[in-house]
């Protein structure tokens, strides 16, 4: 058991080592070991933050890194430090507490008295305003320490302290972030120091600090306000294992396993989200590893955790609930057209949205809204005492006439009708196809339409029944604003949101963005009322560090996320990424290193109708040979028995492109990878293993080439896919209504550019959604795909800080693969 600082590895190891910062890493636990304990003034019921948690982060942080002995003192130092100081942030002042209360916060845009009307509890409320900033309170409580503690031994002026403090900083950000704001390579004094890489360890370190007494921080996203006490997570948990990371004795590579037992269904579900979030963050600090110079950072570390939880009265499988929904009598009145029973909601949502825009249009005409603005809004009321569920708005309403010729006649839109067009209005209604209310008895056997047009004193009211043509059509002179009201049976509106108020919320959050109507959500039951705002997105805010595209398009909103800073211009063969760049000359059957060749040849040089193709052919060293061959044996697939081992790779190019015996694989001596060139020949000359195959992969890049050196390659149809590639980081809207199903195929990407998000807004009237609302025509998506694609590219020459040849290049690109702007562009 870690008791002291003393008894981590780290320190350890710093010991044994007689190092300078000994007695610097003494103070500085004494310092931490005074401050720690205040966080439980706050987050009393919030599982252990304090220096045991601390010290265990130091030790998960040490067994992550591969050979600690290779790193810096300073490298080492700063792994201690940041594991002691990174929740420090939590432990707030009066004076903090103070600000946060005043609305006042410098760490957060969040209100605390925001915070407060949620959940009706001030601890909860002042927790939730801290917690989502703890790391950039743990920078700014360190960088106001005193320098002391951070100085190099024997320097007056090199400080570590800023490295320390972004650290901290940085386990509570995004992984982007990280990338962003930190160092990966610096010199202090005699110690090299990589602080994203300590970063990432921390990161990861914080996460594996779970067992039945703690429940880390990640946890808690997937858990509500109510649950954050120690109590519920020790009556359902028991984890087994204090170390997390173990050595597969057969690979040599270290994962992350946890035992234990649940006894708990719900926080179970939540437990194997939080092993996704551990996931995401493995695969995210590997693959990034692998960018870094030298390799003593590289994490040879599993990229998903060993789930070892035995389930206890209840067992999980592949299967998830889903909904046999009945067949119904008319094809227009349910899930045949829009695929779930919620898409009521939208539909009924959307037309308050239509009935709100055409009344703001409506009051700019009007002295009455002169002095007093027009201010629409949208409720969504579930009143369960009277059973009632209503969706409510304060749009333009309906007339007799509008019910009788439209509202009454299936098929038949308002919207699309001379009486609607010739009004002139700028506002183009989402609604086409007439049908859309129709879907609200997906909601309910029943439902009542209440509505009141603007400029009339009669109200009109509707009584529905599914099962009947027949309808109830009554008036009523009563004073009221105009607007509309759908009254649905509350109890299946609610079955089809499983039982659940925040279920409507949530999709609502997913199928609309911010439009500037206020969309609430009423809440009556047990003789109170509360409302709710639904606080939806807009276009411009859901990716961090985002470029809006705007100024290309004609009517349609683009917020995306890309990064362009990895764009290959390549100017060498060995530009391309490899261990060994070879370049097969016919007439002496022989592979010469690149730059070996006087004088070295361009890659442009290579182009063969306007691609450039080499083959990637691995090389299976001596050393690696015996475990490649008994995986092969074993799985009898050469992918896959070369993902087990540690291999180079060879890039081979050669003038005549059809020398390259491509894909395939290559097992004995005289069989061919170029021409005349054999494996024997290979074997000898590149070092690749006597005993072992290789195989010969056909490598073809598409180029664009200039006057210069350089060529710049280029991808074909790429998406804006998440981890798996049944995962989207696409979103598609038309007047602030999500269009699910599609999704963005960029026809010509410049290779290098990281795909990260893409929000698109159709705010004109080019683009229409087909009849469910979820997809458009395959043709618009095609134009709209091009002209995203097209933005990109504009963007990057305007806007990247390109070099000449390579703006020269991207022009070029452009030329080529978006010679022509489309309809939806300016």
């Amino acid at each position: 058991m870690i008791k002291t600082i003393k008894d981590t590895k780290a320190y350890v190891l710093l010991k044994s080592k007689d190092s300078p910062f000994i007695s610097q890493i003494e103070d500085l636990y004494e310092y931490a070991d005074k401050f720690l304990p205040q966080i439980n003034r706050l987050f009393s019921n919030y599982t252990g933050h304090g220096m045991a948690h601390s010290l265990n982060v130091t030790d998960y942080m040490f067994e992550i890194i591969d050979k600690p002995e290779l790193l810096s003192d300073l490298e080492i130092v700063t792994l201690i430090y940041s594991a002691l100081l990174h929740d420090i942030g939590m432990a707030v002042t009066e004076a903090e507490i103070d600000s946060i209360k005043n609305d006042d916060d410098v760490f957060s845009s969040r209100k605390y008295t925001v915070v407060l009307s949620k959940y009706q509890n001030e601890l909860v409320a002042l927790q939730e305003c801290i917690r989502p900033t703890h790391g950039k309170r743990s920078h700014s409580h360190i960088m106001n320490m005193d320098e002391k503690h951070f100085m190099l031994p024997g320097s007056t002026a090199v400080s570590f302290k800023e490295d320390v403090a972004k650290i901290c900083a940085a386990h509570n950000e995004s992984f982007e972030w990280l990338i962003s704001n930190m160092i990966l390579d610096q010199r202090k004094g005699e110690w090299a120091l990589n602080s994203q890489y300590i970063a990432m360890l921390l990161r990861i370190a914080d996460y594996l600090d779970i067992d039945e007494e703690r429940a880390p921080f990640y946890l808690y996203q997937f858990l509500n306000p109510k649950d954050y006490g120690d109590l519920e997570w020790q009556q359902h948990y028991v984890i087994e294992n204090k170390d997390k990371i173990y050595v597969d004795e057969k690979t040599g590579k270290k994962n992350i396993e946890i035992y234990g037992e649940s006894a708990n269904p719900e926080i179970h579900r939540k437990l194997l989200k939080y092993f996704d979030a551990v996931n995401g963050e493995l695969k995210n600090a590997i693959d990034y590893s692998e960018t870094f110079r030298d390799k003593k950072y590289l994490l040879s570390i599993g990229s998903s955790v060993h789930n070892k939880i035995r389930t206890k009265g209840f067992a999980f499988s592949d299967f998830k609930l889903a909904l046999d929904y009945k067949a119904v009598t008319n094809l227009l009145m349910g899930e045949n057209i829009y695929g779930d029973e919620k898409y009521g909601l939208r539909e009924l949502v959307q037309n308050s949205i239509d009935a709100c825009m055409i009344m703001a249009e409506e009051s700019k005409k009007n002295e009455e809204f002169k002095y007093s603005k027009y201010n629409p809004f949208i409720s969504i009321i579930l009143d369960k005492e009277r059973k009632q569920a209503i969706i409510f708005d304060n749009g333009k309403g309906m007339s007799i006439d509008i019910l009788k010729k439209y509202f009454l006649n299936v098929g038949v839109s308002y919207y699309v009708s001379d009486d609607y067009l010739f009004q002139g209005n700028n506002y183009s209604p989402i609604g086409n196809y007439g049908i859309g209310f129709l879907a609200c008895f997906m909601l309910s056997d029943t439902v009542s339409v209440v509505t009141k047009y603007y400029g009339e004193s009669q109200i009109n009211k509707i009584d529905f029944e599914k099962s009947s043509e027949y309808i109830c059509l009554t008036f009523e002179e009563k004073p009221r604003s105009q607007g509309t009201e759908i009254v649905l049976d509350y109890d299946k509106f609610m079955s089809a949101f499983s039982g659940k108020e925040s279920n409507v919320e949530e999709f609502i959050r997913q199928n609309f963005v911010d439009c500037s109507i206020p969309i609430s959500l009423v809440i009556c039951k047990e003789g109170s009322t509360t409302t709710k705002s639904i606080n939806l997105k807009k276009i411009g805010s859901f990716y961090p560090e985002s470029i809006r595209l705007d100024r290309y398009f004609d009517g349609i909103e683009v917020e995306a996320k890309f990064s362009y800073k990895g764009i290959q211009y390549l100017e060498f063969f060995s530009d391309i990424s490899c261990d060994e760049s070879l370049v097969y000359q016919e007439k002496t059957n022989a592979l010469f290193k690149e730059e070996e060749i006087h004088p070295r040849k361009l890659l442009k040089d290579f182009i063969d109708d306007g691609s450039i193709k080499y083959l990637r052919v691995p090389i299976i060293t001596p050393s690696e040979e015996d475990e490649f061959i008994k995986s092969y044996e074993v799985l009898d697939d050469f992918d896959e028995a070369l993902d087990k081992i540690n291999y180079e790779q060879a890039n081979i190019i050669a003038e005549d492109s059809s020398l390259y015996n491509e894909s395939q694989l290559i097992r004995y001596n005289y069989d061919y990878i170029v021409d005349f060139y054999s494996l024997s020949d290979f074997r000898s000359e590149v070092g690749h293993s006597q005993e072992a195959p290789t195989y010969t992969y056909l490598e073809k890049k598409k180029v664009i080439h200039g006057s210069g050196n350089k060529i710049l390659p280029y991808d074909i149809e790429k998406y804006f896919r998440g981890k798996y590639s049944f995962q989207w980081k696409d979103s598609l809207y038309i007047k602030n209504v999500l269009i699910s199903s599609a999704h963005i195929k960029i026809p010509f990407l410049a290779e290098g550019i990281e795909l990260k998000g893409l929000v698109i807004n159709a705010v004109g009237k080019k683009i229409v959604p087909n009849i469910s609302r979820n997809n458009i025509s395959e043709p618009q998506l095609q134009f709209l795909s091009y002209a995203i694609g097209r933005a990109i590219h504009l963007w990057i020459c305007d806007e990247g800080g390109l070099q000449v040849e390579n703006k020269q290049l991207m022009q070029g690109f452009l030329e080529k693969c978006y010679p022509d702007k489309n309809e939806y562009m300016k």
